[in-house]
């Protein structure tokens, strides 16, 4: 089932819901309200709120007027990679804090599931623990749904070179992101070409899309949620037993508050 409490008991595995800009945990949670439904079969779903209180984002107001705290993951300005991913890291050690306190080890974490800016926030997750830089060891795949940048070239080119990097920490040579993922957009969202161009970014046969209807908002009708629910089954399953590769790389990054420096062994 779907909580957000102190201290939950957890049987299956958990994916971590992480909402847009200016939303919140409970919100996601009703927005996602007949997605949970499905995805509750297979995963215990923990909503967090971000760690940046801010303004209402686009779709809020006014239905959610009456929950008036609201979060987002990144600050609004553009930062130099280099920053970006320092802030990045931040939010993953806060992630695991906030999973802590509701008494979740680290090892149940398989998927994380974001919209929006938690989408590329669920991304970031997914390649920290692909070079080997993240606490949860179990993590295997992720869901991004109505990912983008509002059509902001300059953040999607930033986007663009932070998975160029990570490809090239894992010694690949195609700029791609390899991580298993599903990538859903409605067919009217403003951020859809965004979604696609993300898409290309990342390495085919281990990505799954999906178009549904509506605009920048989480799918509502039975029939997408049902689509969308068997994609990510079948991205469940395809990442359980990946083909396991050693490789041995110097990381380029440089930041003094994370071990992202020296000779690495990861998994790809």
């Amino acid at each position: 089932m779907a909580r957000n409490i102190a201290r939950p008991r957890t049987k299956k595995p958990v994916m971590v819901m992480l909402h847009g800009s200016g939303s919140s945990g409970a919100i996601l949670g009703i927005q996602t309200h007949l997605l949970a439904k499905e995805l509750s079969r297979t995963f215990d779903l923990v909503f967090i709120d971000a760690p940046c209180p801010s303004e209402p984002g686009p779709g809020i107001l006014p239905l959610f007027a009456d929950m008036p705290a609201y979060y987002r993951w990144l600050a609004p300005e553009d930062k130099p990679t280099s920053l970006r991913f320092a802030e990045l890291f931040d939010v993953a050690y806060y992630i695991e804090m906030q999973l802590a306190s509701q008494n979740i080890e680290p090892s149940q974490v398989v998927a994380f599931l974001g919209f929006s800016q938690g989408a590329l926030v669920a991304l970031a997750m997914l390649a920290f623990q692909l070079i080997g830089q993240s606490a949860w060891e179990n993590l295997r795949f992720c869901v991004s749904l109505g990912a983008g940048t509002a059509g902001d070239t300059a953040r999607m080119e930033g986007i663009r070179g932070m998975v160029g990097t990570l490809s090239a920490v894992l010694g690949r040579d195609d700029g791609k992101f390899p991580g298993y993922s599903v990538h859903a957009s409605g067919l009217r969202d403003d951020c859809y070409d965004d979604g696609k161009q993300i898409v290309g970014m990342c390495v085919g046969e281990r990505t799954k899309t999906l178009d549904y209807a509506g605009g920048h908002a989480l799918p509502r009708q039975k029939r997408d949620v049902i689509k969308l629910t068997q994609v990510i089954r079948n991205v469940d399953d395809a990442s359980k037993a990946p083909e396991k590769v050693r490789e041995t790389f110097r990381a380029p990054l440089q930041d003094t508050r994370s071990p992202l420096n020296g000779d690495w062994q990861v998994e790809d």
